[in-house]
């Protein structure tokens, strides 16, 4: 008698024809481990909606550069998405999508439903490296993006001062980029790009620099911030434990030309402490991903 093997409840495969449709039923109950949007149906009009996009780039006298193909997911406000993938396959190029610095040569993006509107502006963004301005000091270089807003002088400082408490650089507010620590000035980085209050958050490997005990600090330091708010955040890593750590859900994508493989469910409750990485259910949830990402079948 043949033997069939079943794949677990909470991984999602990513074949051809669940690539046209949306990543999950919009109309499909779903509440989110985060205790801000718990026992919450997921929305009609999710914050974030990609579908079946493709963006390739042309090069002169070749063929054109497939970076990703038919990718589609869905983000609701209050969920934390995290992508993984080999280095090249277009996890950063589909941030970019989502926040208009790139655009699809098939397929849509909507925000909060409205697919028509100008994206850039209304996502906030943190790359890899900090971007923070040597000639300011931390409450300026944290208050920029509300300064490009037009928001009056004093009340962008207020707002900063008002979060940095939280953020924990309340006491380095007149410092300067150059004598904070990498850490430090992820901290400031991430506060910039959160002051504005935009609903959509994009994290591009914001700690991939910094080494593993700071890492681990800021993955704790960022999921409490983020469990304050009920912002839709979608983030990148080559960090399989830290998708873990930061995830309600995480999509896997295949070698460059990218493409979702798999959506797994990271059914662990918050907060979620540095040593959940020894219970069974992670390192269960860590083979599913690793076997995804070196091309094994998920069962």
């Amino acid at each position: 008698m043949s033997q069939t093997s079943e794949i677990p409840s909470n991984v999602h495969s990513r074949n051809e024809s669940s690539l046209s449709s949306s990543t999950v039923n919009a109309n499909s109950p779903r509440s989110h481990p985060r205790g801000i949007s718990a026992a919450l149906p997921r929305s009609e009009v999710p914050a974030v909606s990609v579908r079946n996009a493709s963006k390739s780039f042309p090069r002169p006298d070749l063929p054109p550069v497939e970076a990703i193909v038919d990718v589609s997911i869905n983000v609701d406000l209050g969920e934390f998405v995290v992508i993984v993938g080999p280095s090249g396959c277009g996890k950063s190029t589909l941030l970019n999508i989502i926040a208009g610095l790139a655009e699809p040569n098939m397929g849509s993006v909507s925000l909060q439903g409205d697919g028509d509107a100008e994206r850039i502006g209304r996502v906030a963004y943190m790359h890899q490296i900090d971007l923070l301005l040597p000639w300011r000091n931390v409450l300026s270089n944290a208050t920029l993006g509300l300064e490009i807003a037009g928001i009056p002088r004093t009340d962008a400082d207020a707002k900063a001062t008002e979060l940095a408490q939280r953020f924990g650089i309340a006491d380095f507010l007149n410092a300067y980029p150059a004598t904070l620590s990498g850490g430090m000035r992820q901290r400031v980085a991430l506060l910039r790009a959160v002051l504005p209050d935009r609903d959509v958050l994009l994290l591009d490997e914001p700690f991939k620099a910094l080494d593993a005990i700071t890492r681990a600090e800021l993955q704790r330091w960022l999921s409490d911030v983020l469990d304050r708010t009920n912002r839709a955040t979608v983030m990148v890593t080559h960090d399989v434990e830290e998708a873990l750590m930061l995830g309600d859900r995480v999509l896997v994508m295949s070698p460059r030309p990218g493409r979702i493989l798999i959506e797994l469910d990271v059914d662990l409750p918050r907060p979620r402490p540095r040593d959940v990485v020894r219970e069974s259910k992670f390192v269960e949830l860590k083979w599913q991903l690793l076997s995804a990402l070196s091309g094994e079948s998920v069962r």
